[in-house]
């Protein structure tokens, strides 16, 4: 069976090519070969994925005690699971406990973490989320739900003197996701370092790792944005490394965020009917919003602020020309069409006014950049549809 006929056989559905993924991941390894790596499984948690992620050697970034089982699942041991999320329960504690590094984000958590270690008459290894003093753009900090306060130092001291059964060993910073400026990334890079020095001075701190979050961006419009010059990013973090490797000597990790998936996914979706309407021409497809919600929410975000870009939407909007669509045929020509989902709100566009190539019913269109925040983003049990497949396309060109 060949590709086409596979696609149409099985859309809707999700292809990630694990050729285009394995370069990825090749291509920040040996840029950046002084740094460790944890794929962020938020970004796309199917088990085959992160399997060709795994066996390139990367850890894992998990934002949840489920993610940290799909993370054991895929057979990585508990060194290479990093789980720092807000909002730990008593349970996430119970059920992740010595199954990863669990990432206190608040003096609570620090808190029973410690109880935990009790109960259980163990030395429990931790890292700290801070809540830096700075921001991406090397301008102050801002209040977040999301770890403790560098400014609250003196009293996180307090705390760890009172948590006998806790010894730090790491720290994690995470601001912001999706920057392509090399320049920026060495500023916010530099700033952790000195981060992780001042928090390595504490009582009951050894700095074993640094985990800088917030990785590498990818491409999503290739008329506007330039990628990451990960060999000068080499170049200007050097520094970093060689004063760690004199001093700290920790282990430097960056979370690979959505670049090592995003530009390898494609969701495909085929034509159910085609409709008139006051002149314009719809194309009603199976599974629009809920098969693959960012599309639907950058048209929708495109014509509320007329088409001003909105920052920090992260990971629900990124830009306006996030994605491409093509309908898979060998039309001559192309008209404008408005590509809509079959679910009962007017929110349920794809595309609207686009030029696509003339399509008949039963054709299948092709989304890009779906490799990271796609299915597991998108409403999937909206209507009780059927919901999207997943494959993972080996490099010799076999569906798994």
């Amino acid at each position: 069976m060949n590709n086409q006929q596979f696609i149409k056989e099985n859309a809707p559905c999700y292809i990630y090519d694990k050729k285009l993924i394995n370069e990825q991941c090749r291509k920040l390894k040996s840029t950046l070969s002084a740094f460790h790596f944890l794929y962020s499984i938020k970004a796309n948690p199917f088990d085959r994925v992160i399997q060709c992620i795994t066996d390139q050697g990367f850890g894992a970034d998990a934002a949840s005690a489920n993610e940290v089982l799909i993370a054991a699942r895929n057979g990585l041991q508990p060194e290479q699971i990093f789980y720092s999320a807000p909002g730990k329960t008593e349970n996430d504690l119970v059920l992740c406990y010595g199954k990863c590094i669990m990432i206190a984000d608040s003096f609570t958590e620090i808190e029973r973490m410690n109880a935990q270690a009790m109960h259980n008459k163990d030395v429990l290894k931790i890292g700290i989320r801070i809540n830096p003093s700075f921001s991406m753009g090397n301008g102050p900090g801002a209040a977040s739900k999301f770890g403790i306060d560098e400014e609250q130092m003196g009293e996180l001291q307090q705390l760890l003197r009172k948590c006998q059964y806790l010894q730090i060993v790491g720290i994690h910073i995470h601001i912001k996701s999706q920057i392509l400026d090399y320049k920026t990334l060495e500023a916010y890079y530099h700033n952790c370092f000195r981060l992780a020095q001042k928090m390595g001075s504490l009582e009951n701190v050894k700095m074993e790792f640094i985990n800088f979050g917030s990785g590498i961006g990818t491409i999503y419009d290739t008329a506007q944005d330039q990628p990451v010059n990960l060999e000068k990013l080499a170049d200007v973090v050097s520094k970093i490394v060689n004063e760690n490797c004199a001093g700290l000597n920790a282990k430097l990790y960056i979370e690979t965020g959505r670049f090592v998936v995003c530009n390898a996914g494609t969701y495909y979706t085929k034509i159910i009917d085609i409709k008139f309407s006051h002149g314009k021409k719809f194309l009603i497809v199976q599974n629009g919003l809920n098969g693959f919600m960012r599309p639907a929410i950058a048209n929708l975000l495109h014509k509320v602020t007329g088409g001003i870009e909105i920052p920090e939407q992260e990971p629900f909007y990124t830009c306006r020309h996030e994605f491409a669509l093509n309908v898979l045929n060998h039309a001559n020509s192309q008209e404008p069409v408005t590509v809509a989902g079959s679910l009962c709100t007017a929110l349920d566009i794809l595309g609207e006014d686009v030029e696509l190539n003339v399509a008949q019913i039963g054709d299948v269109i092709a989304v890009s950049n779906a490799g990271s925040y796609a299915c597991t983003l998108s409403p999937l049990l909206f209507s009780s549809h059927a919901a999207p497949k997943e494959f993972l396309q080996a490099e010799n060109g076999a569906m798994l």
